[in-house]
């Protein structure tokens, strides 16, 4: 892995403007940098990335089985036990996901090392899947890379596929997104999937998280008053579960993208639970839950 500088592109702030990237700087600061990129080797992006994604991806979901069945791992998991049923009956449903974000610490020496799986809420969406790729095409068009520079993911490809998958898993319901306000990263992430979706052949709507009421029956509803029975939110179950409106989310008819049993892998006890199952594992950091670092500090001593 190389990390390599290169000129910026001619007014490429216009240019994200005009494909409605419009947070490339925020608070101020420069969030979209192009003054350098990474080089892979084909062997580093398959054996030493995508390898370990797909492993470590699969024992997550390990996890998430032994918890659901062991009540003593849904407190540590700090999920509330008004909805232990809840999230259970998810999984057990095989309710289906649509993606997550395993974020790694990776140098190009030795493996790559997770740091968490953000399972629930996970933006970059929008710069990996496409601007990436036109930062590309402009580099080669350009001649500031080679003709045969290659974009290693096909995430915006994979996206389309699964909800195309997804309309079939979830027949007879309309799609809605929904985020938070004021969260400009956010809009652009949901923005960029209701695209996905739309190229899939899934007309969707939007309402904000703020917005989302209750009709008589104590369904919820957008601002048009239509039901939501398909709903993907970039919103954490780990504020949807504590909320005065959490009591309603097992009556609700809703299926959520992402499910419920996310609230298990997106959780912070998930890297102690990894390592306990899979102790030294070459993609995983030694992780403790306090009370059992404090157990191994005393052992130790």
């Amino acid at each position: 892995m190389l990390r390599l500088p290169i000129g910026e592109r001619p007014r490429w702030q216009e240019r994200a403007q005009e494909f409605g990237f419009h947070f490339h700087t925020m608070y101020g600061e420069p969030y979209w940098d192009e003054s350098a990129y990474y080089q892979f080797s084909l062997e580093q992006i398959e054996k030493h990335i995508e390898d370990p994604t797909e492993e470590i991806h699969q024992m997550c979901l390990d996890v998430v089985a032994r918890v659901l069945e062991d009540e003593e791992l849904l407190r540590r998991f700090c999920i509330p036990e008004q909805h232990w049923d809840f999230v259970r009956t998810s999984w057990r449903n095989g309710d289906p996901s649509l993606y997550s974000r395993l974020d790694f610490a990776y140098s190009g020496q030795g493996p790559a090392k997770l740091y968490e799986n953000n399972a629930d809420t996970p933006t970059s969406l929008y710069e990996t899947g496409f601007w990436q790729w036109l930062w590309l095409q402009d580099n080669v068009d350009r001649r500031s890379l080679p003709l045969q520079s290659d974009q290693f993911n096909s995430l915006q490809e994979k996206l389309v596929n699964r909800f195309h998958d997804l309309q079939f898993l979830t027949p007879g319901r309309e799609l809605h997104f929904a985020c938070c306000k004021d969260t400009e990263e956010d809009r652009g992430t949901v923005q960029y999937l209701q695209d996905c979706a739309y190229e899939a052949g899934i007309n969707n709507h939007f309402v904000f998280i703020e917005d989302i009421g209750r009709d008589e029956a104590g369904q919820f509803t957008d601002l048009n008053d239509q039901v939501i029975t398909w709903m993907f939110k970039l919103y954490p179950w780990e504020f949807m579960l504590r909320e005065e409106f959490g009591t309603l989310l097992a009556g609700s008819n809703v299926r959520w993208l992402e499910p419920p049993w996310k609230a298990i892998i997106s959780n912070k006890a998930l890297l102690p639970m990894l390592w306990k199952l899979f102790p030294e594992h070459p993609n995983l950091l030694p992780s403790f839950l306090r009370m059992s670092w404090t157990r191994l500090r005393i052992s130790r001593n």
